[in-house]
């Protein structure tokens, strides 16, 4: 199985978020890609779902949008996780005009 994650924040740069998620998946096999300043998603293939939840709660925890996704193909993972990521700024963007 294969996980993804993308993380969003516009003031902590695309490297220092490389940065992390080298760090915190040093011993994975993983593949990361920068999308722009803001975004940066990593593949990780043989991982346990719960490797995934783990970091989704680091990341959100320091305030981090983070969309997780799981599957068979890249392609899978991406959407899957760009889904739960927009589903994550919405509630964000409804919480800031109440």
């Amino acid at each position: 199985m294969m996980g993804c994650l993308i993380l969003y924040h516009t003031t902590i740069t695309s490297l220092t978020k490389c940065n992390i998620l080298q760090a915190v998946y040093s011993d994975e096999e993983f593949e990361i890609e920068i999308m722009d300043n803001n975004t940066v998603v990593i593949y990780l293939w043989n991982i346990k779902k719960a490797a995934i939840w783990q970091a989704v709660l680091l990341f959100e925890v320091a305030n981090i949008m983070v969309g997780y996704g799981f599957g068979d193909r890249k392609k899978d993972t991406m959407q899957k996780a760009n889904k739960v990521l927009l589903t994550r700024m919405e509630l964000e963007d409804k919480t800031k005009t109440v």
